[in-house]
């Protein structure tokens, strides 16, 4: 029998040779082509991803064999600088789903001018997360850290401000970038970026005898604005390169003050919630400080293995969103079902295996990072509790980077807000410091922080895409409110 492609018609004949399949069986089709599809574009974000925080793996990594104090330091200084710079970084991600549904539409233009306006934006949000890190010394020490941590952790932020700047100009480029579906760029711009790290990362920390003095934690700061520069460098001469791509010469590059707006009306709640999130795990290493410095540096590589599986689950939402705006952007509402679909299932099931490795063998993997019995144990029992939150938190990435595509953004802050701060954290500390549990108490607040929020973005998904109709957000920022059609 003839293969049937996947509207039903036998290949090579006309429209009126269709052979509609069965509703059933037409409807799987169509949903396993969107699945491929999603995983072909989520290949290279999820490389990309685990580029990214392969930088903090290398770090964390290279910097565990000064002890156990320089390792809490590190973390301190890596949960207050990414919890600034995710809160603004998510503000330029406001860019997705206007360029998402613009490409759709088919308007490279308007994908050109969102680029522009979204580089604006990068900048003017830049500002603050430098002047907090460039304050890292006077802010580490408010924190409630041991001396030796909060100093170590100061200098650290302090080296880390000269590059927010390029991370959030970065950010931009590859919204834009991914948002057409261009995604191997900022793969293989990050990897390069590993590999330049690694090797400031061993000159930097250890130094060269004779030639560079070793500035331990400070240097891995150092290594990491070099490389934000560098591959910033990398995607501009990219974009600037490609005729197709390039602003330069085709749209305006002065700011417009609405489409900036529109930018951030989109984004900020997305900020907001990036930051109710990575403000809750901040917290949390916050908490752990006050344990001591081993259950901080417990914790710190217990979270470099969690983020690692996250940025898998994230890559696959990042996918789901722009599959999710494309089919906004182009009217095709039951695809837009679909694609939301294949994000849960593809991030739920990849979390899944992620927790039944963790159950299996968590020392070995602690054993990757360090030796030090005391860190092992604690970090330890905190991937058993770990594995607990897996699936939640695919659950929670994948419902908010479906809503991102959708440029439903408000509702979302709010769930994300609500379940962090106002029952995760506060559980977290009871456990942690009125109960035996201690380091596995802070983290039992995550879990619960993470079912909350998962499970109240499932039900905003379903509100969303399934009970009114959407509409493409170029024109209204945030308003899915017209009828769409079509497969």
């Amino acid at each position: 029998m003839a293969r049937l492609n996947l509207d039903g018609a036998r290949p090579g004949t006309g429209a009126a040779r269709r052979v509609p399949l069965p509703g059933r069986r037409r409807r799987a089709r169509l949903f396993a082509h969107e699945a491929r599809e999603l995983l072909r574009l989520a290949g290279p974000i999820i490389v990309s991803q685990l580029g990214g925080v392969a930088m903090n793996v290398t770090d964390t990594i290279m910097v565990a064999p000064l002890g156990a104090e320089a390792l809490a330091a590190a973390g301190v200084g890596v949960s207050v600088h990414i919890f600034a710079l995710m809160l603004c970084m998510g503000t330029v991600m406001g860019m997705s789903p206007l360029v998402s549904q613009a490409y759709g539409a088919g308007d490279r233009d308007e994908t050109r001018r969102v680029l522009v306006q979204g580089l604006w934006v990068a900048a003017l949000f830049a500002i603050p997360v430098a002047a907090l890190s460039a304050a890292g010394g006077s802010f580490a020490d408010l924190l409630g850290q041991p001396p030796a941590v909060a100093e170590i952790a100061g200098r650290f932020l302090v080296v880390l401000a000269p590059g927010v700047l390029a991370t959030m100009l970065f950010t931009a480029f590859r919204q834009y970038l991914d948002g057409m579906g261009i995604t191997r760029v900022a793969m293989v711009l990050n990897f390069v970026g590993v590999a330049v790290n690694v090797a400031l990362n061993w000159i930097l920390i250890w130094g060269v005898e004779g030639v560079v003095r070793p500035m331990g934690v400070v240097g891995s700061g150092i290594a990491t604005t070099v490389v934000r520069w560098a591959i910033l460098a990398g995607m501009i001469a990219y974009v600037a390169s490609r005729a197709d791509l390039t602003p330069f010469g085709r749209v305006s590059l002065r700011p417009a003050w609405e489409r900036m707006r529109r930018i951030v009306a989109i984004g900020l709640p997305v900020g907001a919630s990036l930051g109710a999130e990575i403000g809750c795990f901040s917290m949390a290493a916050l908490m752990m400080g006050w344990l001591g410095p081993v259950e901080m540096a417990a914790h710190q590589v217990a979270l470099n293995l969690v983020s690692t599986t996250f940025m898998v689950a994230m890559g696959a939402s990042l996918a789901g969103s722009i599959r999710v705006g494309q089919h906004i952007g182009a009217g095709r509402e039951r695809a837009v079902r679909r694609a939301a679909g294949a994000t849960y299932l593809v991030a739920l099931l990849f979390m899944g295996l992620c927790a039944l490795l963790f159950l299996a063998v968590p020392r070995q993997l602690i054993g990757i990072y360090t030796s030090d019995p005391g860190i092992v144990g604690f970090g330890t029992s905190l991937l058993f509790v770990a594995a607990l939150f897996q699936i939640f938190d695919g659950a929670q990435v994948a419902g908010l980077c479906i809503l991102r595509g959708a440029a439903d953004t408000r509702v979302p802050m709010a769930i994300t807000v609500l379940g962090y701060w106002m029952i995760g954290i506060p559980v977290g500390y009871y456990l942690g410091f009125h109960t035996p549990l201690r380091e596995s108490g802070i983290w039992t607040g995550l879990v619960v922080s993470l079912a909350v929020v998962g499970a109240l973005l499932f039900w905003r998904v379903r509100r969303v895409l399934w009970s009114r109709p959407l509409a493409p957000t170029a024109a209204r920022a945030g308003d899915p409110a017209i009828a769409l059609a079509g497969d």
